[in-house]
């Protein structure tokens, strides 16, 4: 039960201040060191797709992602998005999904204390559960058993992560965030717009936080924070007035009551920033954006962020421009889907080549940042 070619190599990149600009530089700080591994190296599959959606646990030893990868040998000879778990070492590789067609499984969250994955799937896991192929949530404990679907709807849109989809555990792991373009509370969500929901990790106590119009809505939003009280999220709607008139996706905070709502980010153009996650005491904030709020994009590719959580000491984490090859690649860049307790280590997804001569594909492959300090 060896990963393919796994590797595991790092690399230490010095640190350099990020300098301030007029509006958001303000809010800037310095560059950490990045002390970077690769996880996978898996260029020969499925068109070299490769693996996505990484999630640390609490204590940064073990991850949950999805691959297109038969990684354990003879478990996903038709290459499809399955999940696995490993420690973050290498060891312990463990194939939790067995799927057929379709995307299989993504939007991974793993459970604080490791023990459990909660994730969104377009397939029938459980026979007859999902027999219309319609993308819900589902939970397995990391040990293969207790699989269980959350979700059960119909009718989302398939080109566009339709029905439910990026669920995201709480602190405590007790309860989930997700989005979904169905009417979940009945009359509360009729015009489809993808929207913040919540319920408890057993499926139970069904919420939904925002009601949008218009536009996407909520694409990947991230969890309660460690007091059940704060959910952070993205949203390309206008939430605060005036604040988000040109429809980008920004990072919003506010309390589960729906009082208290705040706009963190502000940037024009692009596809903007998206996929918040904040450590366990909900002081730090990691997304992904395609913007360049501190000269250090101007490829405006996706690169990973970090700022505190309220809205100040903004970081460029990756910065790795995309030339001509990166593009013929399709040309991603790089997106944290995972952090430790602490903050410190981050769990991201690349198409970059970030440990020089790991990726030279620049296939989508997994990653470890450690930031210092």
């Amino acid at each position: 039960m060896l990963m393919k070619r796994r590797i595991h190599n790092r690399l230490v990149i010095a640190a350099g201040l990020i300098l301030a600009i007029p509006g958001l530089s303000s809010l800037a700080a310095d560059r950490p060191q990045l002390t970077i591994t690769q996880l996978t190296s898996n260029p020969n599959c499925n068109g070299g797709v490769g693996a996505a959606y990484p999630s640390i646990d609490a204590t940064g030893h073990k991850v949950a992602f999805t691959s297109y990868c038969d990684l354990v040998l003879g478990g996903n000879t038709d290459q499809n998005s399955e999940l696995y778990v490993m420690n973050v070492d290498g060891s312990g590789l463990r194939q939790l999904t067995f799927s057929i067609g379709l995307q299989g499984s993504y939007n991974v969250s793993i459970s604080p204390d490791g023990q459990r994955v909660v994730f969104a799937s377009n397939a029938d896991l459980i026979p007859g559960n999902n027999s219309d192929l319609n993308s819900e949530i589902f939970i397995v404990n990391t040990d293969g058993t207790g699989l269980k679907q959350l979700t059960h709807t119909t009718g989302g849109d398939p080109n566009s992560f339709g029905g439910n989809s990026h669920p995201r555990f709480d602190g405590r792991g007790k309860y989930i965030s997700f989005s979904s373009d169905r009417d979940l509370v009945p009359g509360s969500n009729t015009d489809g717009n993808h929207e913040l929901f919540l319920m408890a990790a057993d499926g139970t106590g069904l919420a939904q936080l925002t009601r949008t119009t218009g536009g996407y809505g909520v694409f990947a939003p991230g969890g309660l924070d460690i007091t059940d009280t704060k959910v952070i999220f993205d949203c390309d709607r206008d939430l605060v007035p005036g604040g988000n008139t040109d429809g980008n996706s920004e990072i919003f905070m506010m309390n589960v009551n729906g009082t208290g709502l705040v706009q963190l980010t502000h940037t024009t153009g692009g596809a903007g920033n998206i996929g918040p996650i904040w450590n366990l005491n909900a002081q730090i904030v990691t997304f992904w954006s395609d913007r360049d709020p501190l000269g250090n994009n101007p490829d405006e590719s996706y690169e990973v962020f970090r700022m505190n959580a309220n809205g100040t000491g903004l970081v460029q984490v990756t910065s790795d421009n995309c030339d001509s090859t990166c593009y013929a690649n399709g040309g991603f860049g790089s997106a944290p889907w995972g952090m430790s307790a602490d903050g410190k280590t981050l769990a991201v997804e690349s198409d970059r080549d970030l440990v020089p001569g790991g990726n030279p594909s620049l296939h989508m492959e997994i990653y470890l940042v450690e930031l210092k300090p």
